[in-house]
């Protein structure tokens, strides 16, 4: 791939971290150690070099112990499931990705894991039994139908490996959301918080563009970073490679639109956080906390990506940073 320059991605949001980040690091290592998510040397040393339990640390700053190290262990479920798809084949056969996907709903929802399931299902119903001693029914609920539309996305993707099938940008825009699985990311929020935010909260039409804009910007940031990884797997979901492949652009092109892309969602959500009406003292608490923890999901994932060795080298991505 021709060597490309790297835009500064606008996030002006502050920086923060939890107290707990190396706890919550090393709490998630040995969890992926215990339940043998991880058996191959070289792939646990890359695991480690991640540095998931810091993404959490960075995304809700300001949350306890126990609830963050359940949701270092959720996140990095799920980058171990993407990494299945990416790295061992599973990505490019829909049928067994979508088998795969099924047990763990029905983990998700009440089942126990059995001896013939394999390491995955068994760590997911770990996670699942920590929540549900936390969360009620109906959160519960909500969270499972999120997993359930990433783990629907994801077997879209998987067919359009199968196929060889680019899909448009606007189709891409509206699956990236779940693809990237932080619908279930924000759902989450609740539970590291400790709120609880009623219907007509959730549903108001501003909330609900805010979590779609902090999605796209975090997803799309995702997309530049993890360019390379994504052009080394032949993979077109990518929102520059398909701007490169649809447009007939120069990949260098392709990344900076996708950039300006992301500064106007940044922008939008900067207005449009400023306009959620009130709902009385103490929802208006809780709201502001389901929004400070949005922003330090967009400011997080970059933080992390830079910390991280996922990606790229850091020196290679340092441009991020902006």
């Amino acid at each position: 791939m021709q060597k490309l320059t790297i835009p500064s991605i606008y996030c002006p949001f502050p920086s923060a971290i939890s107290p707990h980040a190396e706890k919550i690091n090393q709490h998630t290592l040995d969890w992926v150690q215990q339940l043998n998510l991880v058996t191959n040397e070289k792939a646990f040393n890359r695991l480690r070099a991640s540095k998931f339990g810091w993404l959490a640390a960075r995304a809700y700053p300001d949350a306890p112990l126990d609830r963050l190290e359940i949701v270092s262990d959720w996140n990095t479920w799920l980058f171990i499931l993407d990494d299945q798809c990416d790295e061992w084949g599973l990505g490019k056969f829909p049928e067994q990705l979508a088998a795969l996907h099924a047990r763990c709903l029905e983990i998700l929802s009440g089942s126990t894991a059995g001896s013939e399931d394999v390491a995955l299902v068994h760590a997911l119903y770990d996670i699942r039994a920590r929540i549900q001693s936390l969360m009620p029914l109906p959160w519960m609920t909500r969270f499972v139908q999120s997993a359930a539309e990433y783990f629907e996305s994801t077997v879209w993707e998987a067919k359009n490996r199968f196929l060889g099938v680019w899909p448009d940008s606007p189709t891409y825009v509206l699956m990236r959301p779940y693809t990237g699985g932080l619908y279930t990311d924000i759902d989450l929020i609740e539970l590291t918080e400790g709120i609880a935010l009623p219907l007509e909260i959730r549903k108001h039409p501003h909330i609900q563009q805010l979590a779609v804009i902090t999605n796209n910007v975090v997803c799309w940031s995702n997309d530049i970073i993890s360019l390379q990884k994504e052009f080394n797997h032949q993979d077109m979901h990518n929102l520059a490679l398909i701007f490169h492949h649809h447009q007939l652009i120069s990949l260098q092109s392709a990344i900076d639109q996708v950039a300006k892309l992301i500064e106007s969602q940044v922008r939008q959500f900067i207005t449009l956080e400023k306009s959620v009406p009130s709902f009385g003292t103490d929802l208006d608490r809780d709201i502001e906390k389901f929004i400070t923890v949005m922003r330090a999901w967009m400011r997080g994932n970059l933080d992390w990506s830079f910390e991280s060795g996922r990606y790229q080298p850091a020196e290679e991505i340092e441009a991020l940073l902006a």
